[in-house]
């Protein structure tokens, strides 16, 4: 089986100085969009043997891999994560964690792992439900429902304008690189492209990402 990536709602339990983010990755026995499910127990062998590293987005290398895990409770399965903050893009993380903190919104995450064989089977729902994985990463997703799907994913035009206003926030805070502030400006402009030029977001219209709810649902940061 190929690598799969899976976000459920995620939390930000505590950000600090020393650049920590203690985040719940993974909530345990419930269904996510495919109906499938990680049972209770089904990371305590992979974060017991194996090293998972921090990404942003899933992207491999060195310009995403922004930290590393310092204590992993599977039973709950939230990570106390380690930012490198000798890298800029891990100082640019860090100003994203206070700034949803500050404001009351949360980073979203994700993470990656392949099923381990013999240990999933179907379930009631048609889904799988996976009684141990063996996992490589965990991400912070930067831009939620943007980065993930196409714009015209995003369900409503009130979604939208809540889009814009904690961008123009973001870029109001002011602690970010020059690269990073591009980025931001370049996506607070799409989204206003879509006030502009309005979308129908009609449920009876077909959905074009029916089946990839999961890239988007609960994306609240944004």
């Amino acid at each position: 089986m190929n690598k799969i990536t899976k976000s459920l709602k995620t939390t930000v339990n505590d950000v600090t100085e020393k650049g920590i983010v203690i985040i719940g990755i993974t909530q345990f026995d419930q269904y996510d969009s495919d109906n499938d499910r990680l049972l209770t127990g089904s990371l305590s062998k992979t974060w017991t043997e194996s090293k998972q590293v921090h990404l942003i987005d899933h992207q491999k290398g060195m310009s995403t891999f922004v930290g590393l895990p310092i204590a992993k409770d599977p039973k709950t399965g939230i990570v106390e994560s380690q930012l490198n903050l000798n890298k800029q893009v891990g100082i640019d993380l860090l100003a994203d964690y206070k700034f949803s903190q500050e404001h009351g919104r949360s980073l979203q995450h994700s993470h990656g792992f392949m099923a381990v064989s013999g240990k999933y089977t179907k379930n009631d729902k048609g889904g799988r439900d996976f009684a141990e994985i063996k996992q490589f990463e965990y991400s912070t997703l930067l831009f939620g429902a943007v980065s993930n799907t196409p714009l015209h994913g995003i369900k409503s035009d009130t979604d939208v304008t809540e889009l814009i206003e904690t961008l123009t926030l973001k870029l109001s805070f002011g602690n970010y690189t020059d690269e990073y502030g591009k980025l931001l400006e370049t996506k607070l402009q799409e989204l206003k492209s879509m006030i502009l030029e309005p979308q129908q977001h009609s449920e009876n219209e077909t959905d074009p990402l029916k089946g990839s709810q999961k890239q988007f649902t609960n994306a609240n940061f944004l």
